[in-house]
């Protein structure tokens, strides 16, 4: 992570570090209007993306991006950090990328399409209720 995070030093002249880079152009391209409801906004979208990213993609490469995003737009990183861990982990067992989820599937001799297919709607359903009790609880703003 030092390679991401770090800013670089190149004849006197201060180049930021990647993440940096990658959360300041997000922020270019995001209307001002999803910059103050980001943690809504990723909490209602985790499910399909953890069908997308590994686990350690999705915390060691996207959290710390998102994070930037919303402090670029004034959102604390505590809340980014606590949807995306909320509503993520309700996806956990539905992802192929899950060695678990594969090895459940194989057990129970069922295909992981038809797993996903079957599963997904209440994963999904299950993380927005999730996302809308941290809300009711403070966790994150709305």
């Amino acid at each position: 992570m030092g390679i991401f995070v770090k800013e670089v030093t190149v004849d006197g002249e201060k180049i930021p570090g990647v993440i940096n880079c990658m959360s300041n152009l997000v922020t270019l391209i995001l209307p001002e209007t999803f910059g103050e409801h980001l943690p809504v906004i990723i909490g209602a979208l985790s499910v399909p993306l953890a069908l997308i990213f590994d686990t350690n993609s999705y915390f060691y490469g996207m959290l710390p991006v998102m994070i930037g995003i919303g402090e670029n737009f004034g959102v604390s990183a505590e809340s980014i950090t606590a949807v995306m861990l909320i509503c993520r982990n309700c996806a956990t067992f539905i992802s192929p990328m899950v060695p678990a989820a594969l090895l459940g599937v194989g057990l129970a001799e069922v295909d992981i399409k038809e797993h996903i297919k079957a599963s997904f709607g209440f994963a999904w359903l299950l993380s927005i209720i999730c996302l809308g009790f941290a809300a009711l609880i403070k966790i994150i703003p709305l």
